[in-house]
């Protein structure tokens, strides 16, 4: 988890103010989803998470798709915008 952490925070840092950056895993976890997120917009106050249109199994913080549903595996999604700050 923490080479998640490291891999996002670099990104993040290569991202222009206005840039948006896509953060996805193939797992279910929370901890390498959602709490990865949670993690990252509290120490990056230039962040803010984006709603995705049409998320059928939004969870407010990235938008998680379980194993089955419309026959794809697991899947998370988070959508962060670089705010000027």
């Amino acid at each position: 988890m923490i080479l998640q952490q490291q891999i996002i925070k670099e990104i993040w840092s290569l991202l222009k103010p206005g840039g948006t950056l896509l953060y996805a895993t193939c797992s279910i976890l929370p901890q390498e989803n959602s709490q990865q997120i949670v993690h990252f917009l509290e120490h990056h106050p230039d962040a803010q998470l984006l709603p995705f249109e049409n998320a059928e199994h939004d969870n407010n913080i990235g938008w998680q798709l379980l194993p089955g549903i419309n026959n794809m595996d697991g899947f998370y999604y988070a959508k962060l915008l670089k705010i000027k700050t």
